[in-house]
């Protein structure tokens, strides 16, 4: 399932920034794809219906309020919200 997470994740990436699929990885630097704050609002809708959660403001996410920065940030906390909610089902 994670394997899964992350491609999931990196689609929907490349399909909003228009980037081929392999230039994305976890260590992508999100603005230095483009992908501005109206594009992440995009890309949080699309993971909140694909994975069935809510992500929080995605200006101050996780226990740190660390900002999305990297893919693997996103990673990160949407994994946490699925298995979060996994311990309430």
């Amino acid at each position: 399932m994670s394997d899964e997470i992350n491609n999931v994740i990196l689609d929907v990436l490349a399909k909003h920034t228009e980037m081929d699929r392999e230039k994305v990885s976890l260590d992508t630097r999100l603005n230095s794809v483009g992908v501005d704050s109206l594009m992440m609002v995009e890309i949080i809708f699309e993971l909140e219906e694909r994975f069935d959660i809510s992500i929080p403001d995605p200006e101050f996410v996780g226990q740190n309020n660390k900002q999305f920065e990297t893919v693997a940030d996103v990673v990160r906390v949407v994994k946490e919200l699925i298995e979060q909610q996994q311990k309430t089902s």
